[in-house]
């Protein structure tokens, strides 16, 4: 499958903008779920991923997020309508936890790597490496050198 489709582009695009916002909200308090959701949307294209970011911003944030990902989609049909909404809908609600931003993002079942990997990666654009529980980072594989820094 290639990345160049539309919505693959779109997902893209929405994915950095999360991190970047993420990013840059270091040292503050975070944006509340809507606001920071709202914010990615503005700059995405109109169409099927700005549809579901709008839609994730309309689900609560007390939403169990098994239940969020039976609307916002799980990964299911492997595409990006149906991993961004929801992995941003959960990075969002959870943008200061790394740990629990995984854990509800691996709740929601469906293509868990994927959209684990979209919400934890934008979490910890705003978190940083460190905030990741001590037990995991003392028992994953050896990161390169310049990870140091991070």
């Amino acid at each position: 499958m290639k990345h160049t489709h539309r919505e693959a582009v779109e997902g893209a695009i929405a994915v950095a903008v999360a991190a970047a916002l993420a990013a840059s909200g270091r040292g503050q308090a975070p944006l509340a779920a809507v606001e920071f959701l709202g914010r990615v949307a503005e700059y995405v294209p109109e169409g099927v991923i700005r549809s579901g970011i709008d839609a994730a911003a309309r689900v609560d944030p007390a939403t169990p997020s098994w239940k969020a990902a039976d609307v916002l989609g799980y990964g299911q049909r492997i595409c990006c309508s149906d991993t961004v909404p929801f992995a941003l809908w959960t990075a969002a609600v959870h943008l200061d936890d790394y740990e629990e931003a995984l854990c509800a993002t691996a709740a929601g079942l469906g293509d868990v790597d994927t959209t684990c990997a979209i919400a934890v990666g934008i979490v910890a654009a705003r978190t940083g490496i460190g905030a990741a529980p001590r037990s995991w980072l003392e028992s994953r594989e050896p990161l390169p050198a310049w990870t140091d820094s991070l």
